[in-house]
């Protein structure tokens, strides 16, 4: 989830870059790099103070979101320079007060050409113009906090933009609120409020309605801001129990607390998948079951996490089910994976978000390569990426939309490629390849608009790898740090962490590992930002940690390990 709170972003992540050496002994020698060019322009008007200006780019060297606090009229210059090429984005993050004053952009997006770029304009007037604001409701929590904030695109799709925010409001009651600074008649703009913090004591999940800002001549009221207990739960398939263990998950320390006794699967369930559709919509789990080769599907209850049997289920799948995934359609509803390891093949189903029910699509099974074992899905080019771990040693491609190959597919892994996740916002894919005389991780550059993939420089890396694997990557920047990211994966009975470089994909590892999990660590999932889980098929439990977005580093969680069945696969959580 990509979160930034105040004018700049709260987290400033620092990475450890791993770049590629030097030459390969050709004659040939490399082209200059791009000339380095500037942004900026013109303030007028200013009377008032503490104004700041947001600066966001996609550079060839990694993007970038700067804040520049304006002291009066004038010229003004958005450190860094970047490259000829680069896209750009100025916007105000803080209106000033003392007068009250609305400033505008002019010219605040585009490319830049081969010159510094001096046509922005910044006009600032004393009229106070029309706020934006609305009501809040079902609110019992605390720590509520609401920001107006415009999305700052990286050049990558939604997943590689961040948002860019202004002062926050804190929010501690039910009514009426009204967000800082004003807007001038007629604004339509990239604005919108959003939910910075939710709140907690109890746990509660805030949904923002009517949150894109339209001002016509008057304020804008209509914001609404619907609050209910939204209560965090996690699931593990138990294998060699046929069952499906349900936790409580504490917010604050991400300690698992077991809820009721486990309920009955298919035979053998293995792959996990959920969907969430808000506190307006039902929330359901699909579990893949490699024995009786089909998908049990259950309604969750938000206020027990009791599970109850989608009408129709289980339903019937291809042979072998190992893995899963749900991706919204262009239709606006949702669609579940099915990697068949048996059959080699992926089933395609859409979800009915009313009642959980999985209909087949016409063109689905989507034939793949030998034993699929994981699928991830890119929402923004629609490509659908799956892992053959049965020899081929490549990972195959289609279409979401349409089922049709990508051009190019399969594309050529590691040894045994298991497990795949995306980093950098999208702009990387990995695989982990557990091959029993050379492990290693897969790196890709996934072409923006073909969904094609192209090894990174050093790929793949030679890295000790039994199973699966997770990415974190918060997606949040202060000034010109780079966007930090990190990738753990499961090894005997440890955990490895590696940084990821967002610029070239190259991995690095971190200091402080291994770190010790459970016997036969297997699967590994990071909730949140804060939370990751080992499940330890060997030791019938699960590992958890507290994760360091500054660092990487694992804590072990007061109480863990947690109990689970035998031979636990995987956890998905709410």
């Amino acid at each position: 989830m990509l979160r930034s709170i105040g004018s700049v972003a709260v987290l400033s992540l620092f990475m450890v870059g791993c770049g590629g050496g030097g030459g390969s002994g050709s004659a040939s020698n490399p082209p200059p790099p791009p000339a380095n060019y500037t942004v900026g322009g013109t303030v007028t008007g200013l009377t008032g103070s503490g104004l700041v200006l947001m600066f966001s780019d996609n550079a060839l060297s990694g993007p970038h979101a700067t804040s520049l606090a304006v002291p009066g009229s004038g010229g003004i210059t958005f450190p860094p320079a970047v490259p000829q090429g680069s896209t750009y984005m100025v916007s105000v993050g803080t209106q000033p007060n003392s007068p009250a004053q609305n400033c505008v952009v002019t010219n605040g997006t585009g490319v830049v050409g081969a010159a510094n770029v001096t046509n922005v304009t910044v006009a600032c007037s004393n009229v106070a113009g029309y706020t934006v604001g609305g009501s809040v409701s079902g609110l019992v929590g605390s720590g509520l906090t609401l920001a107006i904030c415009s999305l700052h695109s990286n050049g990558y799709g939604s997943r590689g933009g961040h948002y860019v925010c202004g002062s926050p409001l804190q929010v501690s009651t039910n009514g009426a609120f009204t967000m800082s600074g004003a807007y001038p008649a007629l604004y339509s703009g990239p604005d919108l409020v959003l939910v910075t913090q939710q709140p907690s004591s109890p746990t509660q999940r805030c949904l923002v309605g009517n949150a894109t800002i339209n001002i016509t001549n008057a304020n804008d009221t209509s914001v609404t801001v619907s609050c209910a207990d939204y209560n965090e739960y996690a699931y593990v398939t138990n294998a060699a129990d046929n069952t499906l263990s349900s936790y409580r998950v504490d917010s604050s320390t991400g300690v698992l607390t077991v809820v009721g006794t486990p309920i009955a699967t298919g035979e053998s369930p293995y792959a996990i998948a959920n969907l969430d559709l808000g506190i307006a919509g039902q929330r359901f789990v699909f579990i893949g079951n490699e024995g009786s080769n089909d998908v049990s599907a259950f309604v969750v209850n938000s206020a027990t996490g009791a599970l109850t049997a989608v009408p129709g289920s289980p339903f019937p799948a291809g042979k072998d089910p190992k893995a899963m995934a749900i991706s919204r359609s262009v239709s606006g509803s949702y669609n579940l994976f099915v990697a068949n390891a048996g059959s080699d093949d992926v089933s395609v189903y859409t979800i009915d978000n009313s009642t959980g029910t999985l209909t087949e699509l016409p063109g689905s099974p989507v034939p793949v390569g030998k034993s699929p074992t994981s699928v991830v899905v890119d929402p923004d080019i629609g490509a659908v990426f799956v892992a053959n771990h049965g020899g081929s040693n490549d990972i195959s491609a289609f279409y979401s939309f349409d089922l049709t190959p990508v051009p190019g597919s399969p594309f050529p892994a590691g040894g045994s490629p298991l497990s795949l996740d995306f980093g950098a916002g999208g702009k990387f894919l990995y695989a982990a390849n557990p091959d029993t005389t050379n492990p290693s991780v897969s790196g890709f550059s996934i072409d923006p608009v073909t969904g094609a993939l192209s090894p990174v420089r050093g790929s793949p890396f030679s890295l000790p790898v039994s199973h699966y694997m997770a990415i974190e990557q918060t997606g949040i920047q202060t000034g010109n740090n780079p966007i930090s990211g990190y990738l753990y994966v499961t090894t005997d009975a440890n955990i490895f962490g590696y940084a990821f470089d967002w610029s070239t994909g190259a991995l690095t590892a971190l200091p402080g590992f291994p770190v010790a999990a459970g016997a036969n660590a297997y699967s590994v999932k990071i909730v949140g930002t804060q939370f990751l889980y080992v499940v330890n098929d060997g030791a019938a439990n699960i590992s958890g940690f507290a994760l360091d977005l500054l660092t990487g580093a694992l804590t072990p969680m007061a109480g863990s390990p947690f109990p689970a069945g035998n031979q636990p696969k995987f956890l998905a959580t709410f």
